[in-house]
């Protein structure tokens, strides 16, 4: 297995273990109630448990996912200290993610010999090829970061910039609805951008940002609304293009 398709493996593990298995009241609430963060962190290890069995070597194995595990609840058991006196921020996040990044890629670095594939990674490998299942893999990596993570990432970027009082003038009702409205759009829009940039197509990236701004054409005339939604919106294509461009890159890594 190469080293490539072994990284996408195991942050694939990492992703869907620190952002689809935890729910927002785990989120919001391990930073005040040690089961919860140790429930998340339970969790976690039973994930990547599936994910470094499959795309480490059977010599590394445990020590690889022991390594992984106890690393990732003392960096979340300092985020959680962290948040409790300055709460959550966009800088904590980026800190939080790039640490636990690294660690991935240093440990399956360290770990990984080039040993053939086994298992369903192999099955697939064998019926597709080996650089066609790691550009599949590569893909489901990608759209997973830029659904939740990349929601999370713009809304705390966001939080960051908006003016006090911006949403003043909704009541709690239409608040709520555009917000969940937005939140769809934002993926969908992230969806989009990623498949075309993984299939080479930048320019068709245009279209879709045209299609959203004729849809809110009329509500940039507020200053405060359009300086929000063009953060939001360069932001999430940013990071869907920069995503979908650094796993594509990862995948072919020998």
């Amino acid at each position: 297995m190469t080293l490539g398709f072994a990284l996408v493996l195991v942050l694939t593990g990492h992703v869907i273990a620190d952002f689809y298995l935890q729910t927002n009241r785990v989120a919001r609430g391990k930073g005040e109630s040690g089961v919860l963060l140790a429930f998340h962190c339970g969790c976690y290890a039973l994930c990547m448990a599936f994910f470094v069995s499959v795309a480490l070597p059977l010599d590394g194995i445990v020590l690889a996912w022991l390594i992984l595990s106890i690393s990732h609840a003392l960096i979340d058991f300092g985020k959680a200290r962290l948040e409790n006196r300055i709460g959550s921020s966009l800088a904590v996040f980026g800190v939080d993610q790039t640490l636990h990044i690294l660690l991935c890629a240093v440990v399956v670095a360290a770990f990984c010999d080039g040993s053939p594939m086994i298992g369903i990674v192999g099955v697939l490998a064998g019926v597709m090829g080996p650089t066609s299942a790691a550009m599949a893999l590569a893909t489901g990596l990608v759209l997973l970061i830029v659904w939740r993570p990349a929601a999370i990432l713009v809304r705390l970027l966001l939080g960051a910039v908006r003016l006090e009082g911006a949403d003043a003038t909704h009541d709690g009702e239409s608040a709520i609805a555009e917000l969940r409205a937005g939140r769809w759009i934002g993926m969908l829009e992230r969806t989009i951008i990623s498949v075309l940039a993984l299939c080479g197509q930048f320019g068709a990236i245009a279209f879709v940002l045209s299609a959203k701004s004729i849809a809110r054409f009329k509500m940039l005339d507020d200053k405060e609304f359009a300086e929000c939604y063009l953060v939001g919106t360069l932001a999430s294509t940013a990071a869907a293009i920069l995503v979908s461009l650094a796993v594509q890159e990862v995948a072919v890594w020998s």
